[in-house]
């Protein structure tokens, strides 16, 4: 039965210390200045013992749990590594970061998915945030920190059956001749090459061959780092187009002859421009030109038109985007091979 034992120390005051029962013997529960405070451990070391819990580690929070499981992921890639670290600081910490790792459950997680849909994000963006939460989770289970992972019968949101949004060729001119320098070129560079826009932003003066007209995709800038291109395929050369060659040497020669090491869009020559603000310049060109909103990655799209109006054929146009396979591809560009693009062929071989 518990108890509280009082003691009177040798400077008079006193001392009290409360026992209770824990698996057959009797445990102290440490010393207390006042009656009060023994009572109270008592009453808590009490409950605890009759939910199961007395002496059992406090279960992390999700929080603390994912700076362990974060720090073990050694195999990822500098630039896996960092979009993990992106996702989680962005859109799943705020969420889950205080909650205690065995309390989230399925409806948490539904309700946080739900949150995510609403929001500004794409459906290929929710989905990555789920699977980067629902990896940490499954740790979480195998490590034993949690029964089950509450990530099973999640329901995501669908992407759209639109088709996707590219710029006819007219359209790229309307909005480069109300762009700004250096975006200006930027956008031409992604328009009329394909390039990813971290992809572009790592160029240097030495991956632009004018002698065989070739762009070469050897890195990309995302997250504030330099790393390798998204797949093996993604480090590539990609020609260069009459009209891109002419904007390409004009932007050289604004630069007063740059070193070769020397980036084509920043403004110290080390340090890419910063990728929110060239997708801010970009919307504020499209409302400029009168046109409706679209992303700048349309101009990926954009150039792949393009290039299968003029007839490039599947493998080809597969090698200057660097899709890792020719299917991809297909999958992806087979409506615009039933249209007419007669009119793009004739206007891409045009300056603007």
């Amino acid at each position: 039965m518990s108890r509280i034992r009082t003691k009177v120390q040798a400077n008079g005051k006193t001392r009290y210390y409360p026992l209770t029962w824990v698996d057959g013997k009797e445990t102290p529960l440490g010393g207390f200045r006042t009656k009060t405070d023994a009572v109270n451990m008592l009453n808590k070391a009490e409950k605890e013992i009759a939910n199961g819990t007395y002496g059992k580690a406090k279960p992390p929070t999700f929080g603390e749990f994912y700076e362990k499981w974060i720090a073990s992921k050694h195999n990822l890639k500098k630039s896996s590594f960092l979009s993990y670290e992106h996702s989680f600081k962005l859109h799943i910490l705020p969420t889950f970061g205080e909650m205690s790792l065995d309390k989230i459950g399925p409806v948490d997680v539904q309700a946080w998915v739900n949150d995510l849909a609403e929001s500004d994000l794409s459906p290929p963006t929710v989905g990555k945030c789920f699977r980067y939460f629902r990896a940490c989770m499954k740790q979480a289970e195998a490590w034993g920190k949690i029964d089950k992972a509450p990530t099973v019968k999640i329901n995501l949101p669908r992407p759209s059956d639109e088709e996707m949004t590219f710029l006819e060729y007219s359209e790229i001119v309307r909005v480069l001749n109300v762009a700004e320098e250096p975006e200006k070129t930027l956008f031409s560079v992604l328009a009329f090459s394909g390039l990813r826009l971290g992809e572009a932003l790592a160029l240097r003066w030495k991956d632009i061959d004018f002698g065989v007209s070739r762009i070469r995709v050897t890195r990309s800038w995302s997250l504030g780092e330099f790393t390798s291109p998204k797949t093996k395929t993604s480090k590539r050369n990609v020609p260069i187009m009459p009209v891109l060659e002419k904007v390409l040497i004009e932007h050289h020669q604004r630069q007063g002859g740059p070193q070769q090491d020397a980036l084509l869009f920043s403004f110290d020559g080390t340090q890419p421009l910063d990728p929110a603000n060239v997708r801010k310049r970009f919307l504020e060109a499209l409302d400029a030109a009168g046109m409706g909103h679209c992303t700048l990655h349309s101009l990926r799209h954009s150039y792949a038109s393009l290039m299968l109006s003029v007839g490039t054929s599947v493998k080809d146009l597969q090698n200057a985007l660097g899709n890792a396979s020719a299917t991809i591809t297909l999958n992806v560009y087979s409506h615009l091979m039933k249209e007419d693009m007669d009119k793009p062929v004739a206007d891409a071989r045009q300056d603007y």
